[in-house]
């Protein structure tokens, strides 16, 4: 019995056939030469905290419903930036999460920080899209996808100038990334084919993921708390994807300070 996932990426496929139809690849690499410089997301995850929070601009979950009833992904956008966010995730998938990729092209307007393009990816032509409509790096999970088919998504990024984050959510899924060659690597602590969340995934997968010395570790889904922030980050990992922690905040941007807020004093505490 196919679950959540399966049913995502079997409509993602159905609504690519059409949006092919309406504009071909041929015209999507036409647009290349218009997109800005792209923004080195690798560089800046590696920098000293307290700037590697990636905030996420997520209108609603298939296992929540809507996070906010006041949602502006414009007004969302610069509130991360100026409180602090090292980069934006923007959630584009429509059907599931009430996405859009209009959200990714009018977040680029109005900041200058890298933005993940996060959405149900598997094919060359979604990673065109994400180039010509302002991303700076794209998702890629491997929960759903085999390791020939991670490198070749890779590859193709790679020709681009953008860098995948390959998801993991098990042991299984990181063998995968690391065999793909995967240098920036997610540890989802969320079940996508259940909506169930669990801290000690990334507890286990950091130290697996530590093994690769040049790995950059994005540690995503279930942080409430800048004491499991620093948690993780005394375990390696570099940076840390938040979503609903910050979508149902009553004030956004003193919840995404207050993250940044606290790794900035531990920070000073070391120097």
């Amino acid at each position: 019995m196919a679950n959540i996932l399966d049913k995502i990426f079997a409509d993602k496929k159905e609504e690519l056939d059409s949006t092919r139809r309406k504009v071909p690849l041929s015209e999507l690499k036409g647009r290349l030469g218009d997109q800005p410089k792209i923004r080195n997301i690798q560089q800046i995850l590696v920098q000293s905290p307290p700037s590697r929070i990636i905030a996420e601009i997520k209108r609603r979950t298939p296992f929540k419903g809507a996070l906010r009833a006041d949602f502006d992904a414009m007004k969302i956008a610069r509130t991360y930036a100026e409180n602090g966010a090292a980069a934006l995730s923007i959630l584009t998938e429509s059907r599931h999460f009430g996405g859009s990729l209009d959200f990714l092209k009018q977040a680029r307007e109005q900041v200058d920080i890298p933005l993940l393009r996060k959405d149900f990816i598997f094919d060359a032509y979604q990673i065109y899209e994400s180039r010509t409509n302002g991303a700076d790096f794209f998702l890629l999970i491997a929960t759903w996808l085999d390791k020939n088919h991670l490198e070749d998504l890779m590859g193709v990024g790679k020709e681009l100038g953008l860098t995948a984050l390959v998801e993991s959510h098990c042991e299984k899924d990181m063998e995968k990334a690391i065999a793909s060659g995967a240098v920036l690597m997610g540890i989802n602590n969320r079940d996508l084919t259940s909506g169930k969340t669990d801290l000690d995934i990334s507890r286990r997968l950091i130290k697996m993921a530590k093994m690769i010395p040049e790995s950059i570790l994005v540690c995503e889904s279930g942080i409430h708390s800048s004491k499991e922030i620093h948690e993780f980050e005394e375990m390696g990992a570099h940076a840390f994807l938040i979503g609903e922690s910050l979508m149902k905040a009553e004030n956004m941007g003193e919840k995404l300070a207050e993250f940044a807020g606290e790794r900035m004093k531990e920070g000073s505490k070391e120097s």
